[in-house]
């Protein structure tokens, strides 16, 4: 086709690129025989780049998008000039190969602001029906999106009289009124109409309409958007509502609420917000970066916020106000930043509370918390201070009084040197419970698990108090399950400590009958067991008032108890705490006149004969044979000690084994002593001046090779729970506690030695 009936098509196709026209000339085969310059402009094709193509291959594959659009297609262009949209039209007729185009961009410019507009309206209305709609005056018809069609089977299109009929009688002509002006002259409205709902109620619609294209008919085409508003307008009732409420809490809770838009750094805050902030505070933020907080917050501030930049989770910070008068304004600051669909930081929104009451009794707890914790060291200080000045002086009276029982004392001498040492061992008992006491209270008490056996613990307990009782004419019965497994995993220490405090009491409060020791044990889970040792005496018993307060510290049932049987009250309060570490209790049943039953439980964990770390862990002291003695005769010690009493107990307890005694009154003189001589072992105190006894230790562990195995014993009274197995780990070969014990130090002495040689006896 070389011509369209005597119109010469490129002739044609320049003479509507003058009016403006984009034309393209297509032959029946769809082949693009030419097109004019203005189809190439607005394009932003070249006809070189394009080449021989099909038209249909041309618009669907040159053209970056294309949609179905009314009763046709349009073709999205990008260029340098910006993207335009293309309407294609055939010609008629001789004019059947000219295709023109028309420019609707500016009506899809037009349903893209609508579109703006809706995902504005979109945080108001998450709820509302929103649809888009457009109205063909020539047929008078609409289209609806799927979102406007709410009853039955959707139709390909709506006629004018189906929807009218729906309206209110009173919105019929305003809805009227705005089609034709908009059909007729172009432009944009809005309305508000009600439809009647199938249920006989209102359903309230905004309806915003816009012109577009003119049709055949030369009248303009409308789009709008329709949206369910009955909703909307509940929604902002309830919002008024929340809005009441919120401002109310916000009012009470001193609260205020900012926003910071994040691309325009506008920033929108609460009266709240800005009563509390200040004016001042807020002068000095608008010049300076975070500039309403006080200088010392201001990084942590930053920081916090930066990191709020990063994450998609609130951020929480305390900080102080800015005052240039002085004083302290504390406040919570909560931050969170929402984000668009392609995740960049779009707005900031937060919280301001005022916590500076919270704050100022929270520093108040922090100081008084920090003073509780000076005053807890303190106290153990003073506990551990005072332990060693009693102790240092007890174990001077003790030494002696165990040093004139061997000294072939008159009947009456011996009873009143029987009495220094039961009065002396009284004293020592009590001050060992207070420490217990005071290192419970401090949670520093670690319950120790020992693989032993738990029936012989029991039973050389009752040999140990079995003396006392037949002195008061009472037996001890113990009683053990066949049951209980040989080898268990205890605390002997403790074990012994509890049992041995209840026996105590049982045989103090029981003048005439007898003392039973019931064990139980059932396995609680798989490997675990609950051991049950249950104290019964005959004694006084006690009434239901006294139980009530029984195992409070310092309690007993009276005061005449307290005259008639002695005792401090501790003894009880430290079982049932110490029972409790090791997972159980202590309980009591008790009737005055008869006697009462104190059973104390705790947990234990099975132990296989083949696992079992070794012998019974009952620390009992062994007992050392006359030859194992015989043999450290002449024995060299370097006896360290700054008290000469203490040093003058130690030479009258070791007399037997006829010491050689270097004295030296503190560390420093002790390592000078070793370097000039050798000793076969170390009587070692802890608190000496000029060097201690831990510095002293350390340095004869680490000085010379030679003195890595020496013996050396730690003499001390510190004597609280731990307190030995600190000394272990500085070096020291064993442990004495003041007051000293003369079986304890000798068969320590002799342990410490083993069967090392003597000097003596390696140089003859």
């Amino acid at each position: 086709m070389s011509d369209l009936n005597g119109i010469d098509p490129p002739s044609l196709l320049a003479q509507l690129g003058a009016l403006g026209q984009a034309a393209v000339h297509v032959s029946e085969d769809d082949d693009v025989l030419g097109a004019n310059d203005r189809f190439w402009l607005m394009t932003g094709l070249s006809a070189d780049a394009v080449g021989p193509r099909k038209y249909s291959d041309l618009m669907d594959t040159m053209s970056a998008e294309h949609r179905s659009f009314g009763e046709g297609v349009v073709y999205r262009f990008a260029s340098k000039q910006g993207d335009r949209w293309l309407r294609p039209r055939r010609g008629h007729g001789p004019a059947f190969g000219i295709v023109t185009f028309a420019d609707v961009t500016s009506e899809w410019q037009t349903i893209a602001r609508l579109v703006s507009s809706i995902e504005v309206r979109d945080r108001l209305m998450r709820d509302a029906d929103i649809g888009v709609f457009r109205y063909n005056p020539d047929d008078e018809t609409f289209h609806f999106s799927e979102a406007l069609v709410k009853r039955g089977e959707p139709m390909p299109v709506y006629r004018l009289a189906d929807i009218v009929k729906d309206l209110h009688q009173d919105d019929v002509e305003k809805d009227k009124q705005v089609r034709d002006r908009l059909t007729t002259e172009g432009g944009t409205g809005t309305l508000h109409l009600r439809r009647r709902k199938p249920d006989g109620t209102w359903r309230h619609t905004l309806a915003q309409f816009c012109s577009g294209r003119r049709t055949q008919s030369g009248k303009f085409e409308i789009f709008g958007l329709s949206q369910n508003i009955t909703e909307l307008v509940d929604a902002r009732d309830q919002a008024a509502i929340m809005h009441d409420r919120l401002e109310i809490a916000m009012s009470a809770a001193s609260a205020g609420v900012y926003e910071i838009d994040l691309r325009s750094s506008e920033r929108w805050t609460s009266p709240q917000y800005q009563a509390l902030a200040g004016a001042e505070a807020l002068t000095r933020h608008a010049t300076m970066p975070f500039g309403m907080y006080h200088d010392d917050d201001i990084p942590a501030v930053r920081d916090s916020w930066e990191r709020c930049l990063r994450s998609r989770e609130v951020e929480s910070i305390d900080a102080r106000l800015y005052r240039p008068h002085g004083g302290e304004q504390w406040v919570r600051l909560f931050m969170r930043v929402q984000r668009n669909e392609h995740g960049v930081p779009a707005r900031a929104v937060g919280l301001m509370l005022d916590i500076q009451q919270q704050k100022s009794q929270e520093l108040a707890l922090i100081e008084a918390k920090k003073q509780a914790e000076a005053a807890t060291i303190a106290k153990s200080n003073f506990l551990a201070s005072m332990s060693h000045e009693i102790r240092t002086p007890l174990n001077g009276v003790l030494g002696m009084a165990q040093s004139l029982v061997n000294d072939g004392l008159l009947a009456d001498q011996r009873e009143k040197v029987d009495v220094i040492l039961e009065s002396g061992k009284t004293l020592t008992a009590l001050l060992n419970d207070v420490l217990d006491l005071s290192k419970i209270e401090a949670g520093k008490i670690e319950i120790a698990y020992t693989d032993g056996e738990l029936a012989l613990t029991l039973d050389r307990l009752r040999q140990l108090f079995l003396s006392k009782a037949v002195e008061r004419g009472l037996s001890i019965e113990l009683n053990l399950p066949a049951a209980m497994p040989r080898m268990l995993s205890y605390d002997p220490v403790r074990v012994r400590q509890c049992v041995g405090n209840l026996l105590s009491n049982a045989i103090k409060f029981t003048e005439r009958g007898h003392v039973k020791v019931d064990v139980g044990c059932n396995e609680a889970s798989p490997g675990k067991w609950l051991v049950s040792v249950a104290v019964t005496d005959t004694g006084i018993g006690m009434t239901d008032s006294v139980l009530q307060r029984l195992f409070s510290t310092f309690t007993q049932a009276d005061a005449t108890i307290t005259r008639r049987f002695g005792g401090s009250g501790l003894g009880l309060a430290i079982t049932r705490q110490l029972a409790r570490l090791m997972g159980g209790d202590v309980t009591v049943t008790s009737e005055p006149g008869v006697g009462s039953t104190f059973t104390l439980t705790f947990l234990a964990e099975a132990v296989s004969e083949e696992s079992a770390s070794g012998p019974s862990t009952d620390q009992a002291l062994p007992q050392i044979t006359d030859d194992q003695l015989q043999r450290l005769r002449g024995i060299k010690i370097l006896l360290v000690d700054d008290n000469a009493v203490n040093r003058q107990v130690v030479k009258l307890f070791t007399a037997r084994l006829g010491p050689k005694f270097v004295e030296a009154v503190n560390g420093q003189e002790a390592i000078d002593r070793l370097r000039d001589e050798a000793f076969d072992l170390v009587l070692l105190d802890v608190h000496m001046p000029v060097m201690d006894g831990k510095e002293a230790i350390r340095r004869i562990r680490s000085s010379n090779e030679a003195w890595a195995t020496l013996p050396v014993i730690a003499l001390t009274a510190d004597a609280m729970s731990g307190d030995r197995e600190k000394y272990l780990a500085l070096g020291m070969s064993d442990y004495v506690s003041k007051p000293l014990d003369q079986r304890e130090l000798t068969t320590k002495i002799a342990l410490a030695m083993n069967e090392r040689p003597l000097i003596a006896a390696a140089a003859a």
